[in-house]
């Protein structure tokens, strides 16, 4: 009977230990589902175009800012002007810093920055990037964290590594003319032949 009543507390004993053990590592772990991406991730645009694409940052647990880099193919796009969304990280100083580093030659943006005192959480844009198409081509707009700014939480702790970055593809061509416009033109050409002949003879 004691034996059978020592075994009874020992598996009380584990059972609730093992019980608060998934509890705290359920709670503790720092698994997030936020992602880091951009408002569409396709888009068609013919060479000469202005665009916008704006940066977004969904189910993200309180933050106090973090930064980016942006990779993109130069010979197709050229990205113009980066602008912060102040509404959110209201932590801006306005020097250029926040607005990264561009280089065109490797097509690179790198280490754009957003902070707040506030905290941010949930769904928010970060920012707009304002391009220009250049020539035919596809373009993948990647998006990496930078490895000066690190995105952290509220507490301080860096969460970066726990973000899902998402990028985009941009197409770029030339919008054929359409079939009727074609023979409009054709119509218009056959007309002019047609009068020429009639005051030459």
């Amino acid at each position: 009977m004691v034996l059978r009543y020592f075994f009874y507390n020992q598996l009380k004993v584990l059972l609730v230990s093992t019980s608060a053990f998934v509890f705290f590592i359920g709670f503790s772990g720092n698994s997030y589902a936020a992602v880091v991406s951009f408002d569409t991730d396709m888009l068609t645009v013919s060479p000469g175009d202005n665009f916008t694409l704006t940066v977004q940052g969904s189910d993200f647990p309180g933050i106090m800012g973090g930064g980016l880099n942006f990779d993109f193919d130069s010979s197709i796009l050229q990205i113009n002007q980066v602008t912060i969304n102040q509404s959110v990280f209201e932590f801006y100083i306005g020097n250029g810093i926040e607005e990264g580093e561009l280089d065109h030659a490797s097509g690179m943006l790198s280490n754009t920055a957003f902070n707040t005192f506030a905290g941010a959480a949930g769904n928010f844009d970060i920012m707009t990037i304002y391009f220009t198409a250049l020539a035919e081509g596809t373009s993948q707009l990647s998006i990496s964290e930078s490895s000066i700014w690190v995105f952290s939480d509220i507490y301080g702790n860096a969460i970066g590594g726990d973000i899902t970055y998402a990028s985009a593809d941009i197409s770029v061509t030339a919008v054929p003319l359409p079939g009727a416009l074609w023979l409009f033109g054709s119509g218009l050409l056959v007309l002019f032949k047609v009068k020429r002949r009639a005051v030459l003879v």
